[in-house]
Parts: structure tokens; sequence; C-alpha cells
């Protein structure tokens, strides 16, 4: 056979497979209990925004789940409007952080530091919140304030 001539037909191996023999495949039962679609999650989030005495203080409580990601959101976003020269995010009384959460806390302080401010977090993070922070590596990028959870 040449290289330059396209294959015929019969020179392709033929493999036959019926597909109706197959063997049964097991599907497991879905009940009438089995939840496939998850409620809607109450919001468990609350995010309260102050004015301090040298700029913005922005106070994160509850569980900073991916679904309260939009809500953590529109907090800083409510924030971000002021254009404020320094932002202190309170986060002692956040339960837990989801990886998109912490997207949202990056993005937003990229976006204040590209304004000329600066942001920074109040002392005394939750365990499993600074334990988060310290794995990613997030807890750099953030000034700490001393004192500032006070405010």
């Amino acid at each position: 056979m040449l290289l330059s001539q396209p294959p015929q037909q019969s020179d392709w191996p033929v493999a036959k497979v019926d597909f109706r023999q197959r063997p049964p495949v097991a599907m497991p039962a879905v009940t009438s209990s089995c939840v496939l679609r998850p409620a809607p999650v109450a919001s468990r989030l609350e995010v309260t925004i102050s004015q301090s005495h040298d700029g913005l203080f922005v106070r994160v409580k509850g569980d900073a789940l991916a679904q309260c990601a939009g809500a953590l959101l529109d907090g800083l976003l409510t924030a971000s409007v002021q254009s404020p020269a320094i932002v202190t995010l309170d986060l002692t009384r956040l339960r837990s952080i989801s990886g998109l959460a912490m997207g949202v806390l990056v993005t937003y302080r990229r976006g204040v530091v590209r304004r000329g401010g600066r942001v920074r977090l109040a002392g005394g993070l939750q365990p499993v919140v600074r334990e988060a922070l310290e794995r990613t590596k997030l807890l750099d990028l953030f000034e700490t304030a001393a004192g500032a959870a006070a405010a």
C-alpha cells in the first residue's frame, strides 16, 4: 500500500459490538426523601459597615460559605463606593470561610489597593479562619490592625 493513497474501508480493523447485550448496570434508587437540589441557604453572613476614626470599618459575622459569597461581595462593594483610604476588615466573628469567599476578599483588596487605599485585618481571628488564610498564604496580603476590633 502506498502512503499517498487513502486507506480503503476494508483495510480498517472492524470490531462488532452489540450494545443490546450489555450487562445491566445497577442504578441507585432515588426515593422521594432524596434531595437532588439543595434548598436555598438562609443567609448566615452579616456584613456591617461603619465609619472609624481612620477610615472604614467592615465587620463580617457568621459563616462565609460559598453560597454566601454574593452577600459578602455585595457588602464589600457597598463599602467601596466611599473610596476609603483605609479599610479595616473585622473577621473576628467569622466562624468559617470558603475558598470562594477568600477569593472575594482578595479581589476586594486588589480593588482598594488599585485606588490607592489599604486594607487591614482586625486581630483575633477564629482558629478555623486563621488556618484557612494561612494555608492559602492570604494572611500575608493583609496588614494587621492592633486594637481595631474595638472600633
